[in-house]
């Protein structure tokens, strides 16, 4: 085999190594180099370069050498073919001109020899060529191998993520689920307690009269009247309850001029009065009973009712804030509070103050109400329909919030569902309703409607 020079292997070297192995047929001519070239070619794009090094070392020699030792066994099979046939002629000379034994013999001897050359070099290239073929197969398979396990761990990972993220939501979800419980314990607990206070209240108001009497028989002030005064305001409790309410203004009235420091009678008394719409007297008879205690939250509440009605909503919000003060957990008043902004078209202000009421009293459906009627006015149409369905889920039965429900989703366009809320309204309330709805402007999108016309008229 012959020698490489050094010249041609650098040449070659440097193809590997700038990845421009189409070159190398015009530096070493080799039979089929388009085939395998291009096979290779494109296995070697993706490879680094550091991996062609490696392996531009390990195929060069062989390579080289089996384009070498392809040569000069072409070379050699050139000059076998010319002395067999320089032999044949010789043969058939040696026939005609002899019949030489010793020829015979050296003629068979060469024939033996062309053939051993001839095995050993298609043994030598056919070995060379598989382990190119080989190596090659080796080499395109590589990438694809790799491409695949990167692919395998690819999917791994992206399970194990999945598995994480649903991990997460269910801690989430499970999370959520404890704080919402823990929620509505607590809400429920605040109920109780403010049930207790409520009866609380009650039984101090009860034990204030009862004390007042104990103080009056401990004096021997005029316990006998006072014990008459209380006999009266009983009766005239009782009377109230019975919707007869002038009777229950005749027995105030007699407990009153028995024993006039009754702060619970004159506030119950303005009650009374203002159920018979008779407002100025009611707003002086609950001055009288905070004249005589400054602190009595009901009486400030009702006195800013009494105002409502006489639209004096300014000085009535005052009357609201003041028992507010003495009571800070005051739905009623927070709620009463928020009518009066309402009044004055206020309505961001309203919604605070509905927004106490609620806070202090989840199940207050006129809180509910009020406040899904002051955001209809701001355009706030979708969590004022929230605010009648809270209404109707705790009072069913309550006209005034299917009204509005009505009104507001015929405001947002949905008709159908405007119908259908007005159709229980009006199943509730038809008279009311009918007197209601006919000059309502709200209602101007559905008052040509078929089902509108059967339920107004």
């Amino acid at each position: 085999m012959k020698i490489i020079k050094m010249n041609r292997v650098k040449e070659v070297r440097s193809c590997f190594y700038k990845r421009d192995l189409r070159n190398i047929p015009k530096i070493f001519p080799l039979k089929r180099w388009d085939f395998i070239l291009n096979y290779f070619y494109k296995s070697c794009q993706s490879f680094p370069l550091g991996l062609l090094k490696s392996i531009s070392t390990l195929i060069l020699t062989l390579i080289l050498s089996l384009s070498e030792s392809s040569a000069y066994s072409q070379n050699q099979n050139d000059y076998i073919n010319d002395k067999i046939n320089h032999d044949d002629e010789q043969r058939k000379s040696l026939v005609f001109l002899s019949q030489n034994q010793e020829q015979i013999e050296n003629f068979k001897l060469i024939e033996e020899i062309r053939d051993r050359v001839r095995e050993e070099v298609s043994y030598t290239f056919n070995h060379a060529t598989s382990l190119l073929s080989v190596f090659l197969i080796v080499l395109t398979f590589f990438p694809a191998s790799a491409a695949i396990w990167i692919w395998f761990l690819q999917a791994k990972l992206a399970y194990k993520v999945d598995i994480m993220d649903k991990e997460i939501d269910s801690f989430k979800y499970d999370a959520i689920s404890q704080i919402q419980e823990m929620v509505s314990n607590a809400q429920i607990i605040l109920d109780e307690l403010k049930e207790q206070s409520y009866k609380a209240d009650e039984q101090i108001e009860q034990l204030q009269k009862d004390t007042l009497i104990q103080y009056s028989r401990d004096r021997n002030d005029n316990s006998e009247q006072l014990m008459m005064a209380n006999d009266y305001a009983k009766k005239a409790d009782q009377f109230f309850l019975s919707g007869m309410l002038k009777q229950a203004i005749n027995a105030y009235n007699q407990a009153l001029r028995i024993h006039p420091e009754m702060a619970d009678v004159w506030n119950n008394r303005g009650v009374v009065l203002t159920r018979l719409k008779m407002f100025d007297e009611a707003i002086a008879s609950y001055d009288r009973a905070l004249h005589i205690r400054a602190d009595y939250a009901d009486a400030w509440n009702n006195r800013g009712v009494s105002l409502i009605e006489l639209q004096h909503y300014q000085e009535a919000i005052n009357s609201f804030e003041q028992g507010i003060k003495v009571k800070p957990d005051y739905a009623d008043a927070w709620n009463n509070r928020g009518v009066c902004f309402a009044k004055i078209q206020q309505y961001q202000e309203a919604v605070k103050s509905y927004n106490q009421a609620i806070a202090i009293k989840n199940d207050y459906s006129d809180a509910w109400n009020n406040r899904g009627v002051s955001l209809m006015k701001l355009g706030i149409y979708g969590e004022a329909i929230i605010c009648f369905d809270n209404a109707v889920k705790v009072k069913p039965d309550f006209f005034s919030a299917w009204y509005n429900q009505a009104r507001c989703y015929s405001l947002k366009g949905e008709f159908e569902v405007a119908l259908k809320s007005l159709e229980k309204a009006a199943n509730l309330n038809g008279e009311n309703c009918q007197e209601m709805a006919k000059n309502e402007p709200d209602f101007d999108n559905i008052r040509g409607h078929e089902l509108f016309q059967k339920l107004i008229g």
